[in-house]
């Protein structure tokens, strides 16, 4: 996959700006790749029942404590998840060599999972309104996980980095890291970034347009 450092030296390139004293930083560059790739997303699968490519998503993982609130064994995430597209459901997994059997669930429905005594085993999990992460289950097993995996589509890709592991694609820079997103999209992400910025470059405008070297007398124009 493309990585973030690829991603902004094609920008660059593209905007012939890749000298050290050009004023289009790659850390804007950077904040724009997740815009875009926000805006692309949302376009594409937001109003259409189709399988998201697991190319657009990222694993990040959670330390888990325990917050024992009822006869149910109850755990949270030490952190908060970060913002997650809706278009495409959280995948909640384990960390450690127990396959325990997870289901995500609306934080509305949570309250009220488990009491099917058929259903007893299963861990079940969900994003409070807090924006931790719960899992809940009469499984007293659940209460032994001390790690969890979520998959999404995270709406700022760059800052969930740090909560990546190396085994889940984090190399330890995140410029060397794959960009979140399906390759026949990022050329339509680098076209629309190029575009946003072009027009902040301002270039040398010669009205007469005759052929002199006259650029003192150059109107610069942004246009």
């Amino acid at each position: 996959m493309t990585t973030y450092k690829q991603l902004i030296y094609l920008v660059l390139d593209e905007l012939k700006a890749t000298s050290d004293d050009s004023f289009i930083q790659p850390e804007h560059v950077l904040l724009l790749l997740d815009h875009y790739r926000t805006f692309i997303l949302k376009q594409r699968y937001n109003d259409i029942k189709k399988e998201v490519p697991t190319s657009n998503l990222q694993t990040i993982t959670l330390s888990l404590r325990s917050t024992k609130k009822n006869t149910k064994s109850c755990l949270e995430s030490t952190d908060i998840v970060p913002s997650m597209l809706t278009i495409y459901n959280p995948k909640i997994s384990t960390v450690n060599m127990f396959d325990y059997s997870i289901s995500y669930v609306s934080r509305d429905r949570f309250p009220y999972v488990g009491n099917n005594k058929y259903l007893q085993n299963i861990i079940y999990a969900t994003i409070g309104y807090d924006n931790h992460l719960y899992l809940t289950s009469f499984n007293i097993q659940c209460s032994y996980l001390t790690k969890i995996k979520v998959t999404g589509i995270f709406e700022n890709s760059s800052e969930v980095n740090e909560l990546i592991s190396t085994e889940d694609g984090n190399t330890g820079d995140l410029l060397d890291n794959a960009f979140p997103l399906e390759e026949g999209l990022i050329p339509t992400v680098v076209e629309l970034i190029v575009k946003e910025l072009s027009g902040t470059l301002y270039r040398p405008k010669d009205d007469d347009n005759n052929a002199s070297d006259d650029l003192s007398k150059v109107h610069i124009s942004n246009e």
